[in-house]
């Protein structure tokens, strides 16, 4: 069964990837060190991550829902990486620790960590 993404995520996912091409755009594609694609590819991961966390499956398993926020810190700091640490700047960053960190307890995740991307975010 598909997720039910809340529209506060889908809003801040697309303040996130339209802040990503506003500082595209203002530094010239091949000044920003990624591309359309790049942001393309963050959209997806995302997206991803909205759909595996707030998966009515894994509702209220805390285990289950933190395996979900490493996976997708890991592969957001690949995508990163890939782009020579210049895709996720500060606004980025914060906009997307609020976006992981608030649908992870919209998924029913206990815990006593502020910040649940911490033990694996290089960005």
């Amino acid at each position: 069964m598909p997720a039910d993404i809340p529209e506060e995520f889908v809003m801040l996912k697309g303040q996130i990837l339209d802040g990503m091409i506003e500082c595209m755009e203002l530094d010239g594609e091949s000044d920003a060190g990624y591309s359309n694609e790049e942001v393309d590819k963050c959209a997806i991961l995302l997206e991803r991550y909205l759909e595996e966390v707030l998966s009515p499956t894994i509702y209220g398993n805390s285990r289950k829902i933190r395996k979900v926020v490493q996976s997708a810190v890991i592969a957001l700091n690949e995508l990163n990486a890939a782009c020579d640490h210049s895709l996720i700047e500060t606004d980025q960053r914060e906009q997307i620790c609020e976006l992981i960190i608030s649908a992870a307890a919209n998924a029913g995740l206990k815990t006593e960590d502020n910040d649940i991307t911490e033990e694996w975010r290089e960005w």
